[in-house]
């Protein structure tokens, strides 16, 4: 099926994957209605810029959670749901090409446009594809998921190689007269697990792990928490 041009068969892969998709568009309504039921998607309530400008930021913050549908925005009003989503916690990308995405593109944590997009549009945004399929931003989750796995058994293996040669180290330390390993063995010691890690890169990983959206480790909401849900919008 396509939409203007763009091929969305990946919409129903995207939601089983974790992803949730939402239509921020300065069209009217009953247009954009009409194409989010021949993608299956339930839009339920629909927002419109006079109902996002009447709404505080505190009721806004309730109301975009289950809004799938936000029609006739301009481009300051996409630009403040895309804060609103990032400050409840969520990891949102924005797909646009044209001038009025330029400001949703950059609030949002990954910009996506495409190479036929105005030209401010693409300096706005963070990625650009050469084709107008979502099966392409599902590939990119689905590696960039899986990198994320290995990386993590990165983490894993070095962590604990380097904690057994110190914690072996400081305990024969403490017995021994002498030191037990000089430094060109430690290096040594380390350039074999090294070595050990280089098919890592490489290695694949079990469809349960890159099924759904991992959390992560950092903090950049303002709320102060120590991890960030990892959901996706567009």
């Amino acid at each position: 099926m396509a939409a203007g041009g763009f091929r969305v068969l990946a919409v129903a892969p995207l939601a089983a994957g974790g992803v949730t998709v939402k239509l921020l568009t300065g069209d009217n309504e009953f247009v954009r209605r009409k194409i989010c039921q021949e993608l299956a998607i339930d839009v339920g309530q629909v927002f419109v810029g006079d109902d996002i400008d009447r709404l505080d930021d505190a009721a806004l913050t309730e109301a975009v959670g289950p809004a799938m549908l936000m029609a006739r925005l301009t481009p300051n009003q996409k630009r403040r749901v895309i804060e609103t989503l990032r400050r409840k916690g969520h990891v949102v990308g924005f797909l646009g090409d044209g001038v009025n995405d330029a400001l949703a593109l950059r609030e949002a944590d990954v910009g996506i446009s495409f190479d036929s997009a105005v030209d401010l549009t693409r300096k706005s945004a963070d990625c650009i594809l050469l084709d107008k399929d979502l099966g392409v931003l599902l590939d990119g989750i689905r590696e960039g998921r899986r990198v994320f796995v290995n990386v993590l058994k990165y983490i894993c293996m070095g962590a604990s190689s380097n904690f057994g040669t110190m914690f072996n180290v400081l305990a024969a330390s403490v017995i021994l007269p002498f030191v037990p390993m000089a430094p060109v063995q430690l290096l040594a010691n380390n350039l074999i697990y090294d070595l050990s890690q280089v098919p890592i890169p490489t290695d694949d990983v079990d469809l349960e792990q890159i099924a759904r959206p991992r959390p992560t480790c950092h903090d950049s909401t303002p709320a102060g928490s120590w991890s960030r849900c990892s959901r996706m919008h567009w």
